[in-house]
């Protein structure tokens, strides 16, 4: 009874904490458990070399799988390498990143399939929509090179292309040739299990500033947008989770987005996740990690949380990420990671590169950046979660969940090799009805308790 009690009470203070919401927070696995997921986003240089894919090699996925700890992929794919002439569709493009696909999901590392682009596409510049969904031919370019780099959203010619793209009456055509492109994408992935979802269209932007920052753009084009792509998509999957994402300009400054609630049409519960981007002004704009800038990222949190109530959907962080040359670069990505936790949010870095913000410098080896990625976390966990928390400096994990005999599978706890050379202490409390093993593949840490509905505790410390 007292065990009973104190589970009712911690989920009821993990509900206050929440806003009252009564959805789940977290995205499940075929087998129920809750996922938090970590990865990176593959990859940058994606934008440039669609033809060849990413830069990586199936030997860098093993790494990211056996030694550091990352369960997920948000992997970049373009309209324009799908259909680069109209009604033309690049099976060779397709079949390539199935074949990279694969090499995440046969190790059982999930992947999000995000359809990016940035600056609308190819022929205004961008990347993403082919040459020839664009409004016109390239003209002078009005931004400087000093700029960065989305500010080139404010020249006429891209405008004009987001205004096309988003003005469905008149161009009808666009938005349906993109949604066949969906079509065609969610049908090659539909029946691989551990493609988790489809991330509907990176950083959408409206083109007309003023209007985009007012709220117009997503309370009548982009909400419209997804009424129209996300039903087309469950004509083909009724699975897999549906990844949206509000504006980005402003929002990923922390500013409130005004998308009205997005909802799934599949039968039975919904599968979409929210998925903001989070950059600080200090990241793109310059200056170091101060106080007002974690004053800022704690705003943004406290934003995307209302978001996520009105959406009633787990919620993952699609992009963030700095350059390591930065001053507190570290307390950023601790202090991001903290609340992360404290709200069981998922996230994919931007982006796995080699130098520059990437995790890797160019020969492969661990950048600064790596070691604040590589965390010790609750991957799937057979029950509910109440919280969990994980101390970079110190490496102190803790966590506690309610217990869940239904699910047949074990609570999947990360913990990457490099992080405890000399071994590590566990504790495990609530419960004598357990046992543990380590997946020699990857050092996870499998724990199974016989109990149903228990309070189960556990902490991990360096030896």
């Amino acid at each position: 009874m007292r065990n009973i009690l104190l589970c009712c009470f911690a989920l009821l203070l993990t509900a206050s904490r929440s806003h009252g919401q009564s959805f789940d927070r977290e995205l499940h696995d075929a087998y129920g458990r809750a996922l938090i997921l970590h990865g990176l986003n593959t990859a940058s240089n994606a934008k440039d070399d669609t033809a060849h894919q990413p830069w990586i090699l199936e030997s860098d996925v093993e790494r990211e799988h056996a030694e550091l700890g990352f369960n997920c992929v948000r992997y970049l794919i373009f309209w324009g390498a799908i259909e680069p002439e109209k009604d033309k569709y690049d099976e060779a493009y397709l079949k390539k990143v199935k074949e990279r696909v694969e090499w995440y999901t046969k190790r059982h590392m999930y992947v999000i399939l995000d359809m990016h682009q940035d600056v609308y596409g190819y022929g205004v510049g961008g990347n993403g929509a082919p040459v020839w969904a664009s409004a016109h031919a390239l003209i002078q370019n009005l931004i400087p090179d000093s700029w960065p780099w989305w500010m080139q959203n404010m020249e006429p010619k891209v405008i004009r292309s987001y205004v096309h793209f988003f003005t469905y009456r008149r161009h009808k055509d666009l938005q349906q040739h993109y949604m066949i492109c969906w079509q065609k994408v969610a049908k090659l992935f539909h029946d691989n299990p551990y493609v988790l979802g489809y991330d509907l269209m990176n950083e959408p932007h409206g083109g007309k500033v003023i209007k985009t920052l007012a709220g117009g753009f997503e309370r009548r084009q982009l909400s419209k947008f997804y009424k129209r792509l996300i039903p087309a998509i469950r004509e083909v999957d009724t699975v897999r989770y549906i990844f949206f994402e509000p504006r980005s300009f402003g929002v990923n400054f922390g500013m409130k987005a005004h998308l009205p609630q997005v909802t799934d049409t599949r039968p039975g519960a919904a599968r979409i996740v929210y998925t903001p981007h989070c950059y600080p002004k200090f990241v793109d704009i310059g200056g170091d990690y101060t106080p007002k800038y974690r004053d800022e990222l704690s705003k943004w949190y406290r934003v995307r949380e209302k978001e996520q109530v009105l959406h009633r959907s787990p919620m993952l962080l699609g992009e963030f990420g700095l350059s390591p040359s930065k001053v507190g670069f570290d307390k950023f990505l601790r202090d991001l990671n903290r609340q992360a936790d404290s709200i069981h949010m998922s996230w994919t870095y931007w982006a796995n590169s080699l130098g520059g913000w990437g995790p890797y410098r160019g020969d492969r080896s661990p950048s600064p950046i790596l070691w604040e990625l590589m965390r010790v976390y609750p991957q799937a966990t057979s029950g509910s979660i109440i919280s969990y928390s994980y101390d970079q400096a110190t490496k102190d994990f803790t966590m506690s969940y309610v217990s869940d005999t239904h699910i047949a599978q074990p609570t999947v706890i990360a913990i990457p090799r490099i992080l405890y050379l000399h071994g590590y202490e566990l504790n495990i409390s609530g419960t004598e009805k357990y046992k543990t093993e380590v997946d020699p593949a990857t050092n996870s840490l499998l724990v199974y308790v016989s109990e149903n509905n228990i309070k189960v505790n556990i902490s991990i410390k360096s030896r």
